[in-house]
């Protein structure tokens, strides 16, 4: 939770108009999803296998960019977006663009 805390103050750093909320579980997710869609997801979570459960489908059927905590070394698909940690306002700013233009 902690990690999650401080990304989001880096991201609200870098774009004080920013909604940011942290979510502890994948249920808090899903629900969240319900109520709104997001600009851009930041899980805490294994890229690997990522794509194939129920939320990496759904996120990439509804065009919600996401990236992850780099938690797991250097292991994911490729084109994962990662953020490794200690991340700094920079590297959260490349993060949000990359998120924004993912083709860019």
């Amino acid at each position: 939770q902690l990690v999650a805390e401080d990304l989001a103050d880096a991201i609200r750093a870098h774009d004080p108009g920013a909604m940011v909320k942290t979510l502890r579980s994948v249920a808090e997710v899903w629900s969240a999803l319900s109520a709104f869609k997001p600009k851009a997801v930041i899980l805490g979570l294994d890229p690997r296998g990522f794509a194939e459960t129920a939320l990496g489908r759904e996120l990439a059927a509804q065009g919600i960019p996401h990236a992850f905590l780099c938690l797991w070394g250097d292991a994911g698909p490729e084109g994962t977006i990662r953020l490794a940690s200690p991340f700094s306002e920079a590297t959260v700013a490349a993060l949000l663009a990359k998120l924004a233009d993912p083709g860019g």
